[in-house]
């Protein structure tokens, strides 16, 4: 005879552990402040490297209003080349770093780690020395804009790297990883500083070697406006009736930005000459003809 087999109670599952806002949360939160320290970034290239342009033309920057906008258009075209460099040795970095740790063994990734670890503390030590030491006497560094805040950067992630994994039976300190993100915001920013002060006067430069190029300006105005730099020519027109009774011919329109004109002299050079600023008004009238055009003698 045979025992009856009974139905069997179904067994119960520890429900899952739910990963879903909390992580997300955390997630987007570390996305928006990446971003946020990218845009400040952006903003701060753009900025500085305004007021390195201008001062390499002597104008002020604070008069033309420059909107943010315009800033961070410069910072986006400065800082398009390193940080596609910054990128792309990241992206290659961490590719590496998967491709060892799918083809070493558990033992073969631990053993690179424990050998990593303290030559990363010593570098990433190393580094930050380093960059302090610019810091005190930067001048020999000025031809390798950027390198000393990168480098003060990389040595803090290295440093914490170290740290972390030298501490990982324990749980992380909160104040350290923020004390370590605004470490590293301290040196990205300085890289930013320096590089974008290169730009700009690299952009300056550029600019300058174009002047005699660009479209000659002609400026009419009802008043004399008593503008005197070389190659540039002041005629009173001879009717009586004309609306604007002063031409002005030898400029180059370097830009118009606040409701401000700013005029160099076609034979602009760095060391010598002049930049002129001018008002928006309707008692001036401007026309542009080809680089090399000749004015008519009387207007």
């Amino acid at each position: 005879m045979t025992a009856r087999r009974g139905l069997r109670r179904p067994e119960t599952k520890a429900p899952e552990p739910d990963p879903g806002p909390p992580q997300a949360l955390k997630l987007v939160g570390t996305v928006l402040a990446n971003t946020t320290l990218l845009t400040a970034l952006l903003y701060f290239f753009g900025l500085v490297e305004t007021q390195v342009f201008f001062a390499y033309f002597r104008v002020h920057y604070t008069l033309l209003g420059q909107t943010p906008d315009e800033i961070f258009a410069r910072g986006v075209d400065g800082v398009l080349l390193p940080l596609a460099g910054t990128a792309g040795s990241v992206l290659g970095f961490l590719m590496l770093a998967r491709f060892l740790r799918i083809r070493l063994s558990e033992d073969g990734w631990a053993r690179l780690l424990r050998i990593g670890t303290p030559v990363a503390a010593g570098l990433g030590a190393a580094l930050i020395v380093a960059a302090v030491l610019i810091a005190l006497d930067p001048l020999p560094f000025r031809p390798y804009p950027g390198l000393p805040g990168l480098g003060f950067a990389l040595g803090v992630l290295m440093v914490l790297f170290a740290w972390r994994r030298w501490a990982s039976a324990h749980r992380s300190n909160l104040l350290e990883l923020v004390l370590g993100y605004l470490l590293v915001s301290i040196g990205l920013f300085w890289a930013v500083s320096d590089y974008s002060a290169s730009v700009g006067v690299r952009r300056g430069f550029e600019v300058a070697a174009q002047i005699p190029t660009r479209p000659a300006a002609t400026i009419y105005s009802a008043e004399s406006l008593n503008l005197t730099a070389g190659g540039v020519l002041q005629v009173k027109c001879a009717d009586p009736d004309a609306a604007y009774k002063y031409r002005y011919t030898g400029l180059r329109l370097l830009l118009q930005s606040g409701g401000q004109y700013v005029f160099v002299p076609w034979t602009w050079r760095a060391g010598t000459d002049v930049a002129f600023v001018l008002p928006k008004s309707d008692k001036l009238r401007l026309e542009f003809g080809p680089a090399r055009s000749v004015p008519p003698a009387a207007c």
